[in-house]
């Protein structure tokens, strides 16, 4: 039985369950629901895994991606507290294989609930509806969204977006550390493609590249870029 202090996280970072009807099914939750830690790094679903259990992230960051035979990466989404992965639920739902690969981006605290309880909650509990519907818009909107970028713009375009996002998310503005490789794998491409392209920015005073590190210098001409 977990303690009282993960009981009520849980029910913040999942608010459907305070508005289950059957009030009994919220103390089965609490006495169903597994708890695993993961470490930065390690693998919580695998390309092929056959799930048996619903996944749902209480705190950390999960990064889903797809690896393609030769090694090259693509990032579909993340998963942040209080989420659920739209592909773990379709894989169950259609008896069919784990499609990709979700990985711990730093320590994560996940709840594991079994295939029965999620069907019991699911055919049941209009809130638990509501939230599952919620998961698959929002998901279907962000892959959407990711093939409209890789398919009609530009890598110079979405490498400039990136830099741009990801220095003002990690509260460093005008400064990102992150490998060549890292990147390649977010925007689906190779290593090189990005390498050659900061080192086209860094000719053109846009940025300067460090070893892991790239600091912003124009930040203006960067967003000119990244608007094209």
């Amino acid at each position: 039985m977990i303690d009282d202090g993960l009981i009520h996280e849980i029910k913040n970072k999942f608010p459907f369950i305070k508005n289950l009807k059957d009030k009994n099914k919220l103390d089965n939750f609490m006495k169903i629901i597994k708890i695993i830690k993961l470490k930065n790094g390690e693998k919580l679903l695998e390309e092929g895994d056959h799930c048996t259990d619903i996944v749902f992230v209480i705190n950390g960051v999960v990064r889903v991606y797809k690896l393609s035979p030769e090694g090259k990466e693509i990032t579909l989404y993340r998963l942040y507290d209080g989420e659920t992965c739209v592909l773990n639920v379709a894989s169950i739902m259609s008896n069919t294989p784990y499609p990709a690969t979700a990985e711990a981006e730093q320590e994560v605290l996940v709840g594991l609930i079994p295939v029965s309880f999620y069907n019991d909650l699911f055919f049941t509990e209009p809130s638990f509806q509501q939230f599952i519907f919620n998961t698959v818009s929002t998901r279907f909107q962000e892959v959407i969204l990711l093939i409209d970028e890789i398919v009609f713009k530009n890598v110079n375009l979405r490498l400039a977006k990136f830099i741009l996002k990801k220095s003002a998310e990690n509260g460093q503005k005008g400064n990102l550390e992150i490998t060549h490789e890292k990147i390649a794998a977010e925007l689906g491409t190779a290593r090189e493609v990005i390498s050659r392209i900061l080192k086209d920015f860094e000719k053109e005073n846009i940025v300067t590249l460090l070893r892991g590190k790239i600091i912003i210098k124009n930040e203006e001409k960067l967003k000119r870029i990244a608007e094209m």
